[in-house]
């Protein structure tokens, strides 16, 4: 479901192509936006002059697709930007009321996109083992920031709250670091890291915390017995690349494990 906001500080995602656009702030009509995307997806301004070499790939990409369907999408795009367009003059007559409708039709077009079969993933196997295992309940953030680590080679598995990984170090080997959301039902991280410093056969797994509270506010030490590396969200990801490359995670040559799209 595609959820769309015009409120200053809330996001639009879509989670099957790892794109979240954040409504920085809204002011006389302008619009400041933000946009996250993975790397090898290419974000091209109209106003700045694009490298050739980008814009030939998108124009090869876009191409390949059936005429049909790139006319589709040309039109969904192009009431898109006449949508906005209208959007902040209607704004700046204080036509609220019409500027509304105006944002509506701009909704269900970003909804007709988001849900076009050439935005879809294919569908992933989940993958039979991972040397990181992702610990996170907000889907989209654990998949697309899973996503990220696969695109740098990593064996990624991921779970939607404590008890779920709990269940999964009843048997598995362990592995060499575990990423920890603090915030989760069903087991939330504070329980889910003490129950794995209770088991000895998990002593040499590194725990990173990812959340937007502190160790102090979790009761959790530092180090062997608690969180080895604390990551304030918003995640940097290289940041949190670089922390699991200095402990020496290594890569997954399995494909299944490194489906990203």
């Amino acid at each position: 479901m595609l959820v769309v906001t015009r409120h200053s500080k809330e996001k639009i995602s879509f989670p099957q192509v790892g794109i979240t656009i954040h409504f920085i702030r809204i002011h006389s009509g302008n619009v400041k936006i933000g946009v996250d995307a993975p790397r090898d997806i290419a974000i091209v301004r109209d106003e700045i002059e694009s490298d050739d070499s980008t814009a030939s790939l998108i124009r090869r990409q876009f191409l390949r697709l059936p005429r049909e369907i790139r006319h589709g999408i040309r039109n969904e795009l192009h009431e898109i930007s006449i949508g906005l367009h209208l959007y902040r003059e209607l704004q700046r007559a204080g036509h609220v009321d019409e500027a509304e409708e105006a944002f509506q039709c701009i909704q269900h077009s970003l909804k007709r996109l988001d849900e076009n079969q050439v935005f879809q993933r294919s569908p992933r196997r989940a993958p039979t083992s991972g040397n990181i295992l992702l610990v996170e309940d907000v889907a989209n953030e654990r998949e697309m920031l899973a996503d990220f680590l696969r695109l740098h080679g990593y064996g990624v598995r991921t779970f939607a709250n404590g008890q779920e990984v709990l269940n999964y170090l009843k048997e598995a080997t362990p592995p060499k670091v575990i990423l920890v959301d603090m915030k989760m039902p069903d087991c939330d991280g504070p329980t889910t890291v003490r129950q794995i410093r209770s088991d000895s056969r998990i002593q040499t797994t590194q725990i990173f915390a990812l959340s937007g509270t502190s160790p102090k506010e979790n009761g959790l030490e530092s180090g062997a017995r608690g969180i080895d590396r604390w990551f304030p969200k918003p995640v940097n990801p290289q940041g949190l690349i670089n922390a699991i490359e200095a402990i020496g995670v290594g890569k997954s040559n399995s494909n299944s494990e490194q489906e990203a799209l």
